[in-house]
């Protein structure tokens, strides 16, 4: 746990000092790399998180998903556990848990909107850093790494990061959850 933590600092430092501008550049060359991936390509149903200022910028990718005829689930934080979304737009969401926008407390259980895991497709999954045998650093609350275990063995768990956000090797715990594929900005990396 204290080499998580120092990790985490670490990680966290880093995040700070990047421009945002590089961020934005090399978030559409991690969508590239992503819109090349096969089971991106056929996947129908794909859960995508909401991105925060620092992390590879989704916001643009849920509006192409849409515009490419797939339905685009993301998650929101419901006490410890994460559920699922069926996203339409924007103007539905509203800052919710560490700040991350989330659909507005009103509709979320609406049964047209709910979504379950064994419909999903693919999962993309932010974290502060990975290694290459897909180790994940969260940001310690364990949120994602208790749904990605509900998740069915098919459904691929792919990381979008950037290259400095990968290191030698992420201490994991037996509770931790491994991604199947890294995509950054230059590499696709399979973590099998």
């Amino acid at each position: 746990m204290a080499r998580k933590k120092e990790l985490r600092r670490q990680l966290r430092a880093l995040q700070s000092s990047v421009p945002q501008e590089w961020i934005q550049a090399a978030s559409r060359l991690v969508v590239s790399q992503l819109k090349s991936f096969p089971p991106y390509r056929v996947g129908n149903t794909i859960m995508c998180f909401v991105s925060l200022p620092r992390e590879v910028h989704t916001h643009d990718l849920l509006r192409e998903m849409q515009r490419e005829a797939k339905n685009v689930v993301i998650p929101w934080c419901d006490g410890a556990e994460l559920r699922l979304f069926r996203f339409r737009n924007f103007d539905e969401l509203v800052p919710g848990t560490l700040g991350i926008l989330e659909p507005a407390e009103w509709f979320r259980t609406a049964s047209d909107r709910v979504a379950t895991p064994e419909e999903l497709d693919l999962v993309l999954v932010p974290g502060l850093g990975f290694d290459r045998r897909g180790g994940r650093l969260g940001r310690g609350k364990g949120y994602y790494d208790r749904f990605l275990k509900q998740l069915p063995a098919r459904v691929p768990k792919v990381a979008l990061a950037f290259e400095w956000q990968l290191v030698d090797e992420i201490p994991m715990l037996a509770h931790d959850v491994r991604m199947d594929w890294i995509i950054t900005e230059k590499n696709i990396y399979p973590c099998h």
